[in-house]
């Protein structure tokens, strides 16, 4: 699946509704059949009154028209235009007819009337001599087309040459017996729910449905009659498909059956893993100004300056704060699309932000509200002479999503505007609500994409993004604001600091060299030092909807056209490749896919520069990421890097996909339930022994790398709003919740993956996406979804009642636990404070080999602490310094690079032998000095061996 986009190929998508004002007359032939009204608007292409969507290659304008001025003309090279004409009756017949020419080209390979999902190959427009030509075509529509959608007749075109239609019509074909047998005819026939035995039906009732019985049918086998719209259809099997119709009769007349209707009955989950991932579940944060509520003052995420009318153009300072009275947006959190009237939600479900908000500013200004929808009122506003400062009480009441706001009557605009939440005062000192940092508390590791403007943030190539052209915290916004997109990284490490979250951060697709010098220096200076940072370069670079794609594919080409150049070596054609592309080559493919490889490694380099030799693959993390479904070009970049540079894991930590879970096969009136058993399905079917999620795990395992998720979960997506409502209904019941575990417990982390980002922390939900573990996070976080995350992390069990949640050693102790290394003794206790002794060490390391080998194929055994030691001698922290640097090297194939860089103070204590082990250990960051002291004779505790074998797992693991 591919969240909040179609594909990796351009598609384009004409809608055009039926409207009666541009049909053409009905008529009746001599033989008494009746032709119906052109169902197709302006099927002549004369109106320009239609604001027709114009995307791709496709156009509506005077160039070649066949009859009067205009037409519709597909220009060379992949094109798809889809023309909706709605309800589209299941059985019924219908005329098709159209002028089409092409032009400077030969006719196109694969340019098809389509209809449905089982239509097709029903009329080819092959004629290419440069002229108009008549083309007509008799057809039947197909039994599963549903009035709601799948009623798109669509064009596709694959051939280079210029495409023209004109004067399309499409009429319905009715005998005298059509029209009666139309009149009574039932339509929308769908279920509203269904379990594993049962599947209730529901359909509409005909204009003339007077006196009329209905017969449902299973699989063309009559099974029940109704004078009811509705009907239950039991005695079924689980896991089963049937399909459904329904016939109205009267008297002896019998109606046009409905849509054919197929349904999966529900196939029992399996038993849901019982086991806890401490650790290996992260979270991407939602973009800012979202239902994250993630700073404590709201202007911080202001939209950008308009003129007090609300029109564009106002003049602003270096900052971007308004040089004249100005108005802005502060949040509008109101469900789509209420500003149209059409809101997907049913529930019309948003967050109660009511309240207090303190607002302040300098200058003097008339506060006024631009959308009376939304009112709120201004109370105690002053201004200070002094600090030339106004403030008010900005009171927004219970119902209000939006704050909509006009600063009229300054003298030259206002600046320093701050808008702190109800509860936070204006001279507060957080940064970050206390909601969104409670509810970032479960998760190990927090994706920056969204916060960073990962997407379609960058110039054309060859420009680059320099480190002047980011985001400050002295901006107005940390939106957009004049070309410059993402968050200020100062607040990426605030946050870290706070939360003591390792970072998951994604490098701008053009960022130049001493950017990211920069930024790694800026980290190394700023970020706390137990925080690990996972860097990515962009976010999907395969997807050609990002405007990063077509950076990378043109500088790969440039740098992959010269004799020289690393990237045109070991080249490989995918499966995904197109042959026959020309000017996309499979062999330029690969090159693009391998300045991917190429690029993070340069940036890893870069970052390790800054961070210390050691910190490559231990602190600082490079994630390869790529496309989930096409193993073979994961394995097209290892190998490059293998025979270019050398072994991958030398460069890399992980490779990552995103393996989301969707719900494109229910149908188009499928019920909630319906929507949660094709995702079911969805999940099972890519998580086989031979699917990609489990061939990417196997790959990374290959490579020594690990397996990660830059991004997952349910995904409902799209853009339509067909069937919203049902999605949206699936995404908030609490069989989502199992359906997460499953997808990421059973069929992720329990399948040897080692860590599931998921995606999102937060989201309304609407027609674009249901992504959020919660859609509100003030009142309503503990969704089915955040439940079933937490479940998985374990943040709810408490192994041992001697650990408390606060300790330092407390999560690396649940690590051990969710790894089978440490167990609960009779007592349940872990005893943190107790010296570790040689065989409690031993054991320990045993189990840990263990776990490693069942997840890789890496294994370590045979460490004893000193062949003298008896099991209850106490281990010193030099002890087992040797143990921790022997198993990291064995059970990672990597071998920690010059520890004598490190500096230890009473180096003179520590055993010459066991010298360059200490010192590996900290240079991999398994063991810490305090203040530079090693202190290598002193006794270990249980809970300092936790947080250090915590972290020899995650490498090995």
């Amino acid at each position: 699946m591919m969240k909040r986009r179609i594909g990796t190929f351009a598609m384009a998508m004409l809608l055009l509704a039926p409207s009666s004002s541009f049909a053409e007359a009905a008529g009746t032939s001599s033989d008494g059949v009746v032709y119906g009204s052109n169902l197709v608007p302006n099927g002549n292409f004369e109106s320009g009154a239609i604001a027709w969507p114009n995307w791709v290659n496709i156009n509506i304008g005077k160039e070649e028209p066949h009859g009067q001025e205009q037409a519709l003309k597909i220009g060379g090279g992949f094109g798809i235009s889809g023309l909706d004409f709605g309800a589209l009756e299941p059985g019924r017949t219908y005329r098709f007819s159209a002028w089409y020419k092409y032009k400077n080209g030969d006719a196109g390979g694969n340019l098809k009337l389509t209809l449905g999902k089982s239509f097709s190959n029903q009329l080819d427009f092959n004629v290419a001599d440069g002229e108009y030509h008549y083309i007509e075509n008799v057809f039947t529509a197909p039994p599963e087309l549903m009035k709601t959608s799948n009623s798109n007749l669509t064009l596709v075109k694959w051939s280079g040459s210029d495409f023209y239609l004109d004067d399309v019509a499409l009429e319905k074909v009715s005998t005298p017996d059509d029209v009666a047998k139309e009149a009574m005819s039932p339509s929308f026939l769908h279920s509203t729910d269904n379990t594993e035995t049962q599947v209730e039906l529901t359909w509409d009732k005909p204009a003339n449905g007077d006196g009329i019985t209905y017969i449902v049918y299973k699989d063309d086998v009559a099974v029940g009659e109704t004078t009811s719209t509705s009907y239950t259809v039991g005695g079924l099997q689980a896991s089963g498909v049937y399909n459904f119709k329904v016939v109205a009769k009267r008297s002896e007349l019998q109606s046009f059956a409905t849509n054919t209707l197929n349904v999966h009955t529900i196939t029992p989950l399996p038993a849901l893993t019982s086991d806890i991932y401490p650790g290996q579940i992260g979270v991407g944060l939602e973009g800012l100004g979202g239902r994250g509520f993630e700073f404590a003052d709201a202007a911080k995420t202001l939209r950008q300056w308009a003129k007090a009318d609300g029109s564009p153009g106002v003049r602003i300072d270096e900052n971007g704060w308004p040089l004249e009275d100005a108005a802005t947006v502060f949040f509008d959190h109101r469900p789509v699309a209420a500003w149209l009237n059409d809101i997907d939600d049913p529930a019309k479900q948003f967050p109660d932000i009511s309240g207090v908000y303190k607002l302040s500013f300098k200058g003097k200004a008339v506060l006024g509200n631009l959308d009376p929808s939304s009112p709120f009122t201004v109370q105690n506003q002053r201004y200070d002479m002094k600090s030339g400062t106004t403030t008010a009480d900005i009171v927004l009441p219970k119902g209000s999503g939006l704050l909509y706001m006009s600063f009229k009557e300054t003298d030259g605009g206002v600046s320093d505007v701050k808008l702190m939440r109800p509860g936070y005062a204006l001279n507060g000192k957080e940064t970050f609500t206390k909601e969104f940092l409670q509810a970032l508390q479960p998760f190990g590791t927090l994706r920056f994409m969204d916060w960073l403007s990962t997407n379609n943030n960058n110039p054309a190539y060859p420009a680059v993004t320099e480190w002047s052209d980011r985001k400050l915290t002295t901006d107005a916004t940390q939106l957009e604001l004049d070309a410059t997109h993402g968050v200020a990284w100062e607040y990426v490490i605030e946050l870290a600091n706070k939360t003591g979250k390792d970072i998951w951060i994604n490098i701008p697709v053009a960022a130049s060299d001493d950017y990211v010098r920069s930024l790694a220096k800026l980290l190394k200076e700023k970020l706390d030092p137990s925080i690990r940072v996972y860097v990515e370069y962009s976010n999907e670079v395969w997807n050609d909807l990002f405007s990063q794609q077509a950076y990378n594919k043109a500088a790969a080409i440039a740098e992959g056209s010269q004799p020289d150049s690393k990237l045109n070596q070991y080249t490989m054609q995918s499966y995904f490749d197109d042959p026959n592309d020309a000017d996309y080559t499979p062999a330029k493919r690969s090159w693009t896919r391998h300045r991917i490889a190429q690029r993070l490694i340069e940036i890893g380099q870069q970052f390790q520069a800054e961070f210390g030799e050691n910190a490559l693959n231990t602190r600082v993390r490079p994630v390869l990421s790529w496309f989930a479904i096409i193993p073979d070009q994961y394995e097209d970049m290892l190998n490059w890097v293998s025979k270019v540079y050398g072994d991958p894991k030398n460069y890399f930590y992980a490779i990552a996909s995103a393996p989301y879970f969707n719900s494109s096969q229910a149908g188009d009136a499928a019920s909630a339930t319906e929507v949660l058993t094709a995702m079911q399905e969805d999940s099972a079917r890519f998580s086989q022994a031979d699917g990609t999620k489990v061939e990417l795990i196997h790959l990374a395992d290959q490579y020594g790398l690990k397996s990660y998720t830059y991004e997952g979960g349910p995904d409902s997506g799209g853009g339509s709003k067909v069937n919203v409502e049902n999605r949206i209904a699936a995404h908030r019941s609490e069989r989502m919740g199992d359906l997460i575990k499953y997808d990421v417990g059973n069929n992720f982390l329990a399948q040897s993956g080692d860590m599931f980002m998921y995606f999102t922390l937060s989201s309304g939900y609407n027609r674009y996406g249901m992504w959020g573990a919660a859609e509100d996070i003030i009142d309503n976080l503990l969704t089915p979804k955040y439940r079933a995350l937490t479940s998985l992390l374990g943040t709810d069990a408490q192994p041992f009642k001697d650990v408390d949640p606060k300790d330092e050693a407390y999560d690396a102790v649940k690590t051990l636990y969710g790894a089978d290394v440490v167990t609960t003794d009779a007592n349940g206790k872990f005893e943190p404070k107790r010296a570790l002794k040689a065989g409690d060490l031993e054991a320990m390391l045993g189990r840990i080999a263990a776990y490693a080998k069942s997840r890789s194929a890496h294994a370590f055994t045979g460490y004893s602490v000193a062949p003298s030691a008896k099991p209850q001698a106490d281990v010193t922290k030099e002890q087992l310094a040797v143990l921790l640097v022997q198993a990291y090297e064995a059970g990672t194939g990597r071998t920690v690079q010059h520890p004598e860089a490190v500096e230890l103070k009473d180096q003179k204590q520590v055993t010459p032998s066991a010298l360059a082990s200490v010192e590996a250990s900290v240079a991999a960051g398994l063991l810490t000095t305090d203040g530079g002291k090693f202190k290598p004779k002193s006794t270990v505790t249980r809970a300092e061996a936790a947080v250090a074998l915590a972290k020899l797992i995650e490498y090995v693991r």
